[in-house]
């Protein structure tokens, strides 16, 4: 499990293009008039700007969090400062607050509910968030996304394929960074689906990007392979080990799949 969470976690990225003004600070889910909290959100705003006071920041959101335990924005922030901190055990409480107080209101802390939760290795959480965002968020494709994302963990690779597919029809136009990133777990989904064929003209897609990645090499040298030995194609296996060869962790290649690469290394 560990070395499937640490190879996906390389290409794992929060996107937030359907949540500009709440990350930029202009949108609040739990309101309040109390003059003193509104000041304190500026100040934890203002010093989240620079890296070297996101511990300030961070007491900041607390201090807010003392005065009303409702405020759940608050409970959001500490959490994505604490997470900035690499304090991801911490991170996972506050956001976990967050995500209760709001209802399910929120689309943001969830998703950061559920990556922080993949980060510690607490895919069953992060399914259980990915997939409330679906049911909460339908026209949004991250929850979607998520899914597909966990399914190489949780086992259920067809169940992922459906979900990619979905992402990639409600993102609509992609930008580059999005459609690599979706591209390259379409592959690997498709390669654990033993679809070497249609997992190759995935991998084509972001090959420009993720070239030196491991994830990457391993799951397009694997589709390579395996399509070469049903042709007999000898070409075809030398750019298969090609490939294998770029990938710079062998020993974080998953169990599973070790064994399916029929070469001495």
């Amino acid at each position: 499990m560990k070395k499937e969470v640490f190879l996906l976690l390389t290409f794992l990225t929060c996107n937030f293009i359907f949540s500009q003004n709440y990350m930029a600070g202009q949108k609040r889910y739990c309101e309040t008039n109390d003059a003193k909290i509104l000041e304190l959100y500026d100040l934890g705003f203002r010093t989240l700007q620079y890296k070297k006071y996101q511990n300030v920041s961070t007491r900041i959101f607390l201090d807010i969090v003392k005065k009303d335990s409702t405020q759940c924005d608050a409970y959001f922030w500490a959490g994505y400062t604490l997470r900035l901190q690499n304090k991801y055990d911490l991170a996972i409480g506050c956001y976990y607050m967050a995500d209760s107080l709001a209802n399910n209101k929120s689309i943001e802390f969830k998703q950061n509910l559920a990556m922080t939760s993949l980060m510690l290795g607490k895919v069953d959480l992060a399914r259980k968030k990915y997939s409330e965002m679906i049911t909460f968020f339908p026209d949004n494709p991250e929850g979607y996304y998520g899914f597909a994302l966990t399914a190489p963990m949780i086992g259920d690779v067809d169940k992922g394929l459906e979900n990619i597919k979905i992402s990639i029809e409600k993102y609509g136009k992609r930008d580059s960074e999005i459609k690599n990133q979706t591209e390259l777990l379409y592959g690997i989904l498709l390669t654990l689906n033993k679809n070497y064929t249609e997992a190759v003209l995935h991998f084509e897609e972001c090959a420009s990007k993720f070239k030196n990645d491991d994830n990457f090499n391993i799951h397009y040298s694997l589709s390579l392979i395996k399509i070469a030995e049903q042709n007999n194609d000898e070409d075809g296996k030398k750019k298969g080990l090609k490939v294998y060869n770029k990938i710079k962790n062998k020993e974080e290649i998953p169990k599973a799949l070790k064994g399916e690469f029929n070469f001495k290394t």
